[in-house]
């Protein structure tokens, strides 16, 4: 009865139950602490994953990337370029990179002649002798040297591919002299692969 008349002076309760639903435990009640979390399967899997080895981004990430050498009073400019998806680059991939080379802040009065063009690959195992393009080449302003150069395979579980670029040049003293002087340009190209394991 008393029940009763305490819910009938209080607005919005419709029954017994709903007033004693939200009681709170008298004291002497134990509440339970809910257990502390632990890591998910999921939340682990994700960990392990973050652990394998990531692959470094690489200067034809983009598909292109251009280098400038200064040689004395002028610069050799580079420009490497690939139709490959360079971030896909395993030891054992197909590999494929052109190559252009031209003189920039020269004059085209003085001839200038690529003797050689050599590139050598290391993969931290092996050394090797890619191509070497002997002659007598004119790349006297505006002329270009182009070329194109197929990678061979590397050592199986290499991470790196260091490509080093060499280029002689024959530059003339004096205009008309036909009397040249040899600079040799140097670059390098250090590409990353994806080993066993690894993410890109």
């Amino acid at each position: 009865m008393a029940a009763v008349m305490l819910c009938g002076s209080l607005s919005g309760c419709s029954s017994l139950k709903e007033l004693t639903s939200s009681s709170k435990p008298l004291l002497g009640g134990s509440s339970t602490s809910s257990p502390s979390a632990k890591p998910s399967a999921a939340a682990t899997g994700k960990d392990a994953a973050a652990k394998k080895p990531e692959r470094e981004s690489g200067p034809l990430d983009t598909g292109t990337v251009t280098h400038r050498l200064k040689q004395g009073n002028f610069t050799v400019t580079l420009n490497y370029w690939t139709s490959d998806n360079a971030k896909l680059y395993t030891a054992e991939s197909a590999k494929t990179l052109n190559v252009a080379a031209h003189i920039e802040d020269a004059d085209s009065k003085h001839r200038v002649k690529v003797s050689t063009f050599q590139v050598t690959q290391d993969d931290g195992t092996a050394r090797v002798d890619v191509t070497t393009d002997s002659g007598s080449f004119d790349i006297t302003p505006p002329y270009p040297y182009n070329t194109v150069v197929t990678l061979p395979a590397a050592t199986t579980g290499a991470t790196t591919l260091t490509l080093t670029f060499r280029m002689d040049l024959l530059v003339e003293t004096t205009p008309k002299s036909n009397s040249y002087y040899r600079s040799t340009a140097l670059d390098t190209l250090t590409l990353p692969l994806i080993t066993k394991g690894a993410t890109q």
